[in-house]
């Protein structure tokens, strides 16, 4: 289940972020008006931006090194990358693969 805000990339290597719309069935008696979320495919700006954050996560995973990205929920276009912990390593030093 996605939550609005999330961040998606879909089958066609574009990214999207869930948004909520709303649905109004105006035509008729009741009026029912209703939510959906609906992934809304970001432009070209943050499609670079999240290739190059991306791009930048998997190098620091190929190194062991546990780190995830967040875009600024106010939608501003900003990006934090956060580590998520020092991970235990092997005798040789080595941090363990990451699975994603």
């Amino acid at each position: 289940m996605a939550y609005e805000g999330e961040l998606v990339k879909m089958e066609n290597g574009r990214w999207a972020r869930f948004r909520r719309c709303s649905i109004v069935n105006a035509g008729h008696q009741d009026g029912d008006e209703f939510a959906i979320l609906v992934a809304v495919e970001l432009d070209e700006r943050y499609q670079d931006l999240l290739d190059a954050a991306e791009q930048s996560l998997e190098s620091y995973r190929a190194r062991g090194i546990p780190v995830r990205i967040q875009l600024d929920p106010s939608g501003k276009g900003k990006i934090s990358l956060s580590f998520e912990g020092e991970r235990d390593r092997d005798e040789s030093g080595e941090a363990p693969a990451l699975a994603h």
